[in-house]
């Protein structure tokens, strides 16, 4: 299904068939799940927090700006909850004070643009360094886990990131050069 049909679909439900709702939700559920898992990391609150934000979508979809792709829209919902899920917890978004650098395309870089042994429908082709990077992914201050799920895990563009996040494109590229930076660190013993 491509953009334009989700924009055709946010149409029809607009115009009384809310019946249709159900097709935006097939396709971006296992999505959104995925992603609000990897940052909540208990199952219960990510089915919980990703049902609310297809409710929440649904109640939005009067104020939708078609200038932006659908995906890009409930991504940020669905961030929105999660930030929300760990302000009521009290659980901190960022913790790190490193200095900012050039962004350097090191071994673990390369390992996760590959994903093969992160695409859980495809190959593992490690499983103690899979669950090391997961660990370590989970590790990370929530900003930093935000933008890289978002960038190797969902494949968003850095643009697309700053429209789901809200953060400049640059601030993009810094947390995700902070998070790689840590994450080599943390996986250095099992990428020499």
């Amino acid at each position: 299904m491509a953009e334009w049909e989700d924009r055709e679909i946010i149409n029809q439900v607009l115009q009384g068939n809310s019946q249709l709702f159900t097709l935006l939700v097939e396709k971006y559920q296992k999505s959104i799940f995925n992603y609000v898992f990897r940052l909540v990391r208990q199952r219960q609150e990510a089915e919980d927090l990703a049902q609310e934000t297809f409710v929440k979508a649904f109640f939005a979809l009067p104020q939708y700006d078609n200038s932006y792709q659908f995906s890009t829209w409930i991504f940020r919902i669905a961030l929105n909850l999660c930030r929300d899920y760990f302000r009521k917890k009290k659980l901190p978004f960022l913790s790190l004070h490193e200095p900012i650098g050039d962004d350097e395309n090191g071994e673990l870089e390369d390992m996760i643009e590959q994903q093969a042994f992160l695409d859980p429908d495809g190959e593992i082709l490690n499983q103690e360094l899979r669950t090391k990077l997961e660990k370590a992914i989970d590790q990370l201050p929530l900003k930093f886990k935000e933008v890289v799920i978002l960038r190797h895990l969902e494949n968003l563009s850095y643009e697309e990131i700053a429209q789901v996040t809200g953060l400049p494109i640059g601030t993009v590229k810094t947390y995700l050069h902070r998070a790689r930076k840590a994450l080599r660190k943390e996986l250095r013993k099992y990428l020499d």
